[in-house]
Parts: structure tokens; sequence; C-alpha cells
């Protein structure tokens, strides 16, 4: 996994730290609007929790959680004005960062490997994994074929199996290029084909499998339980870091609702549903 420079760590604090001060300051009168907000699915399902949490306490503003565009579309819109405030799942590209957007780290979750519910088996090891995407390993013990369900080459998810073994990385280049390969568009999708399909397998979050109530179960890596505190404490191999995207001049409801994720209130909502906080 790649590892934060001590300069984003504190370019992101600091817009943190300027963002929080900004809602702080700002009258209650100031943040009635409704903000809309979407991006990386994984993130979709907290999102709602929080959204109504946040519109509970704040009645004159409602947040509005757009179906998945995913990360990149996330970015794409947030400074065309099409939503107020993204969600996504990595940092910007120097190019992205240009456009005067900025980004604030809220989250953690652990990515996990999760099976169709009837799947008996309950911790999977680097080398079965690559035996699965090569086609070596093609049934469960209990018989069941294997269906992979797979997700684009330059999707997230993908990029963090490839970096767990360069057995792994190749063994998924050769399953994309399978005839009749099962692959998802969208988070969400992918959650839905691994409920559907027996068998299957495939890349999810803690935070999409609780928020959702989806009736998967996700795998330890050799042995070890994706919780949140094993991927905070780096035993457990996969974690997604969820970022808001701000515009250049986020409005006065962005600010106040971003103040709230990072509330006592929003911190419990987020651990509940399978997430560490800084």
């Amino acid at each position: 996994m790649s590892q934060r420079s001590p300069l984003s760590i504190h370019l992101r604090r600091t817009v943190a730290g300027a963002v929080f001060l900004a809602a702080a300051c700002l009258p209650l009168a100031a943040i009635a609007a409704d903000i809309r907000i979407g991006g990386t699915g994984n993130a979709l399902g907290t999102m709602r929790l929080l959204g109504d949490a946040f519109t509970q306490s704040h009645p004159d503003t409602k947040a509005i959680i757009m179906g998945s565009i995913g990360t990149s579309g996330a970015i794409k819109a947030v400074p065309k004005g099409a939503i107020e405030l993204g969600l996504s799942s990595r940092v910007l590209s120097d190019d992205e960062a240009k456009s005067g957007l900025s980004i604030v780290e809220y989250a953690q979750s652990p990515t996990v490997l999760a099976v169709h519910k009837n799947i008996k088996v309950r911790s999977i090891t680097l080398s079965q994994l690559s035996d699965i995407y090569s086609g070596k390993l093609s049934h469960w013990p209990d018989g069941t074929r294997i269906r992979p369900v797979m997700r684009q080459p330059g999707d997230d998810n993908t990029r963090q199996l490839k970096g767990l073994s360069a057995e792994i990385e190749r063994a998924l280049t050769v399953a994309e290029g399978q005839p009749g390969a099962l692959f998802a568009v969208t988070d969400q999708d992918a959650a839905d084909k691994i409920e559907i399909v027996p068998g299957s397998l495939g890349v999810t979050t803690v935070a999409l499998i609780r928020s959702e109530s989806r009736s998967l179960h996700a795998l330890a890596i050799g042995g070890v339980e994706p919780t949140p505190e094993n991927a905070r404490s780096g035993r457990y191999p996969l974690t997604k870091h969820f970022y808001f995207v701000l515009p250049k001049e986020p409005s006065a409801a962005v600010l106040e609702f971003v103040k709230f994720v990072t509330s006592p209130a929003g911190r419990k909502i987020l651990e509940q549903a399978g997430h560490t906080v800084h």
C-alpha cells in the first residue's frame, strides 16, 4: 500500500482545519440549503445515515445522497456545480487539483473479499486468491463453482488487490481477459452480483456491507479478520480511504455538513458503519 507523505498529511489537515474553522464561524441562518452529495459507491450507504442524522439536527438543510457516480465522476461533477460535495476513495491528481478542488480525509474502512452468503469459507490465503483469479482453483470446498466478480482494471478495488502480490497482479490480468467474465460497473452493482450469483467472490468494503445491511460475509486474509481495528493497525492489508471533495468556495451548508461528520455524533455513525477515524 502506498504511504502518504508528511507534506500531503499536513496539507489535508490544513484544509480540514480551515473548513472546520469557517463552519464554526457561520450564523445558523447562512446554512439553510440542500446539499447534493455523490461519488464513490462504497461511501454512499454511510453518507445516507450521516445525511439523515444531519437533516434531523439541521431541519432547514437537506442532505441529498445521489446514486453512485464513482470517484472520478465526483471530481468532475464538483467544479461544474452538479453536486455540492464529492466523495472520493483516492487523492487528487495534479491536474485535478488545478481546478481549485481540495480534499479532506474523513474516515477509513477495510477493503474486503466478500462471498455469497451460502459459501462456508471464512478465510483465504494470497496463494488461493491468485489461483482463483488465474483459474487454477475453480470450485469452493463444497463443490460450488467460484464466480469472481470483476471490476475495471483501473478501479481502486482492483488496484488494491494487485498491490497484494505480483502473482495476484498477473492472475487478475488473466481473469480480466477471460471470456464470460462477470464484471460489475459500480460498487453497488458488485455487491448485488455477489449477493445474487451462487459461488461468487468480489471486492467491497466493511462500510458498504454494514451501512447497506448486505447479506454477504467478508473473508479473513491469511487468518487475519478484516476488522477496522486490524486494518488501522496494519495487521489486515487492505484499507479504503474516504475523502470529501470540496469546491474552491464551498457553501456554508457544505462546511456545516463536513463539521457534523467530524463531530461526536458523526464519528459514532462512522464507527458503527465499520470505519475508523483519526
